[in-house]
């Protein structure tokens, strides 16, 4: 499962490398967003207390992004210093957030949607679970207003509200749907990933979520839900098997998916003002550089506030040894 995330990052870097060039691009579409919100409701741990998920939510994804944010402000400063009155509409729409977010800032606005999307949820399992299922479906009836309004709205807020299908379809695929697959789980996965590409190739309009583009109402969505979910049953079955041995380095990987998320719009930006203009090229980069510096991130104490990881053990225990000490001997430490 932790190369399935992998695997969807990966995807939304190819997204952002090609463009509108990348061939088969709908085919793209269709899950690697809606796959991220998927997950989250597929690991979504029932009955924890508001308070508890909004802390760890705060450290794990709002402060990463607030922290980001001030660097990409930094970024934007020298990106504009020849024409100065590029900067403060480009900050403004980068602190503003959501689908009006450009470079440097490119994919923020998916950490501040997956923060409130899971606050959102976590405040809804007081209701039965149709009033979460209602509050979805009118989301993604919202979002068939003109201009891709729940788009504009400050840190994109306003997509939490489709995007809790995808979270909610999660939740009904881990605990309802999947314990009764108990047999040909990687075949039947599978199919239903051949049947979402399938319905692409015969006109069903793929997702564009950060534009507020949820496609045919309920049709697309259901489609992306049925693909990721396809992907799960695949790589929680053969996937697993054939990585089982290498669990740590995959681990490490996944660890810096949100350093990935934020900083990899900056990165293709100055990749192509270095003259780097083909699409393979950036890709490659993009993935090796953006990892590369997630790693060297986690490896800091600088983890818990880039990245949203826990500190490296060897801080942790620098950190307790020297607590122990202080008690011990408080006047010589």
């Amino acid at each position: 499962m932790d190369v399935l995330r992998i695997v969807s990052i990966v995807a939304v870097v190819a997204g952002h490398s090609y463009g509108p060039r990348l061939a088969g691009g709908e085919y793209l579409e269709i899950w690697r967003m809606p796959l991220f919100f998927f997950l989250t409701g597929y690991f979504w741990t029932r009955g924890r207390p508001f308070g508890h998920d909004l802390q760890g939510r705060w450290r794990t994804l709002a402060v990463p992004y607030l922290i980001w944010a001030v660097m990409m402000s930094v970024a934007a400063w020298a990106w504009t210093r020849d024409t100065p009155e590029e900067f403060w509409p480009l900050m403004a729409n980068g602190w503003y957030g959501g689908s009006d977010q450009t470079p440097p800032w490119w994919a923020f606005w998916f950490i501040s949607v997956l923060f409130f999307v899971t606050l959102l949820r976590r405040i809804l399992e007081r209701f039965p679970v149709l009033v979460a299922w209602g509050v979805a479906v009118l989301g993604l009836a919202l979002s068939m207003l003109p201009d891709g309004m729940i788009g504009r709205t400050p840190l994109g807020v306003g997509l939490a509200l489709p995007c809790l299908f995808f979270v909610l379809a999660g939740e009904l695929f881990r605990y309802s749907i999947q314990p009764r697959i108990t047999r040909n789980r990687a075949l039947i996965g599978a199919g239903c990933v051949a049947l979402g590409l399938l319905t692409v190739a015969l006109g069903v309009e793929p997702l564009n979520i950060k534009f507020s583009g949820f496609g045919h109402f309920l049709l697309t969505p259901v489609v992306g839900a049925v693909t990721a979910a396809g992907f799960v049953l695949i790589f929680s079955t053969v996937v697993d098997r054939l990585v089982r041995g290498a669990a740590r380095p995959v681990n490490a990987l996944v660890r810096t998916g949100t350093v990935v998320v934020l900083f990899h719009g900056w990165l293709l930006q100055t990749l192509v003002d270095l003259g780097i203009l083909a699409d393979g090229a950036k890709f490659a980069l993009t993935v090796l550089i953006s990892w590369a510096v997630g790693l060297a991130i986690n490896a800091t104490p600088l983890s818990p506030w880039l990245s949203g990881a826990p500190a490296p053990e060897w801080w942790t225990c620098r950190r307790t040894c020297m607590w122990e000490g202080r008690q011990e001997h408080p006047g010589l430490i």
